[in-house]
């Protein structure tokens, strides 16, 4: 790990004093342009996260005035912010890098992406077609404006733009799959269907190509499409999680419920034994399994289940979400709570733990702030022995719709997120 990765490293940790004391050990040493560009938006955003904002401006106005037009310089600054979130700064940045070098396409993706992060779309396509107008082949291009139109909800200009991608580039299987994919969501199961043979005569990963196809024919209650995509991905990997859980979905269309279940416990068992590099499908394993127990009203056949998920911390999003569904009820007057908690380690008996102050937030959606407390300290309850108290409690939104219950949890944080 370098110490750019360790600044960054740090400042997800939220130890904003020890990341920018790694930060200012790079200033006597000769850097790429690049690396610069990077060091510059990582101390500019821990600046700023510790109310610093006057240092943080005047460090960015010093240094563009010197850097202003090395384009190495410049892109890395703007990616690095928008990977930061500081999405104002890394706007100013990428728009400063768009009128420098006007004939070079990235400058123009890059833009729509951080406009993407922001939720920016209509802008985001606008700059997308920006950087295709330079360079029509740009691959990622496509995808990206066409999860664009997707995140609006406009699955009919998606699908047209990744069905003129693969017209033009129909090796690429990948795309075939996206494709695929978005025609099933619009209910255009034979167009998907075509899509998904299509990327057959590809490279791209059969598994990966047979598990989308099954799932639009899952979606389509189509038995014959469904076992047809089965039987190529037993042929090819029999104890995937892949094939299993196509298995298993196909064992409940045809109301085999526990059989299904059985099937899916193999996948969640591999699940749980995987790499921890492989966290993307161990956690939608097991969100899979979460979401199954839900529809099939077998809650009390899944405490195993839950139980494993506390003992191994497993609290993705993903996973954070299907518990969420598992549990909790709905409200019409449902607001988002940031509850903040602190402990002295020194009461635990974890002998890997410093002693000090330690926090852990929860994302909490609630009826009224002590309600929120109450959800949080039940959840951490069955996560550690610490004795908690309450740091803080801050309302997110206003009350709206929604479910109670959990739906964040950080990791261990040696500060309060306000210092």
């Amino acid at each position: 790990m370098n110490t750019l990765e360790r600044a960054e490293e740090l400042f997800v940790e939220n130890k904003l004093s020890d990341a920018l004391a790694v930060i200012q050990t790079l200033y006597d040493q000769s850097l790429p342009s690049s690396d610069r560009g990077r060091a510059l938006a990582i101390e500019a955003v821990l600046l700023e996260a510790m109310d610093r904002m006057d240092e943080a401006h005047q460090l960015i106005s010093a240094i563009m005035k010197e850097e202003g037009d090395d384009v190495a310089f410049v892109q890395a600054a703007g990616v690095q912010f928008a990977e930061m979130g500081a999405f104002p700064h890394a706007e100013i940045f990428m728009k400063n890098l768009c009128e420098l070098t006007p004939e070079d396409p990235m400058p123009w993706y890059n833009l729509a992406i951080s406009l993407g992060r922001e939720g920016r779309y209509t802008e985001a396509i606008t700059a997308y077609n920006r950087s295709l107008k330079i360079e029509p082949s740009f691959a990622d291009c496509y995808f990206q404006k066409a999860e664009c139109y997707s995140l609006m909800g406009d699955k009919e200009n998606a699908v047209a733009t990744l069905a003129e991608y693969v017209t033009n580039e129909p090796s690429d299987g990948e795309a075939w799959v996206d494709l695929g994919v978005a025609q099933s969501d619009l209910g255009r199961f034979k167009d998907a269907y075509t899509s998904f043979e299509s990327a057959t005569r590809t490279e791209h990963d059969l598994l990966d190509i047979h598990y989308n196809w099954a799932i639009s024919a899952v979606r389509n209650r189509d038995l014959a499409q469904m076992e047809r995509s089965i039987e190529a991905m037993q042929d090819e990997e029999p104890a995937d999680w892949r094939t299993l859980i196509a298995r298993a979905d196909y064992e409940e269309c045809i109301d085999n419920i526990w059989p299904a279940w059985e099937i899916l416990m193999e996948a969640v068992e591999d699940a749980f034994d995987a790499d921890p590099d492989e966290h993307e499908a161990r956690d939608y394993v097991i969100t899979t399994a979460l979401h199954f127990v839900n529809r099939n009203k077998m809650l009390e056949h899944a405490s195993e289940l839950i139980d494993r998920i506390f003992d191994k911390a497993l609290f993705s999003e993903e996973i954070l979400g299907g518990l969420l569904v598992l549990n909790a009820k709905a409200s019409m007057r449902a607001a988002s709570y940031q509850v903040t908690f602190k402990a002295d380690v020194e009461q635990s008996d974890n002998v890997f733990l410093d002693s000090g102050q330690r926090y852990i937030i929860y994302g909490v959606m609630a009826d009224k702030p002590d309600l929120a407390v109450d959800a949080a300290r039940d959840f951490e309850a069955r996560c550690s022995d610490l004795e908690w108290t309450v740091d803080s409690v801050i309302q997110l939104s206003p009350p709206d719709e929604g479910m109670l219950g959990v739906y964040w949890r950080s990791n261990l944080l040696d500060r309060a997120p306000s210092a």
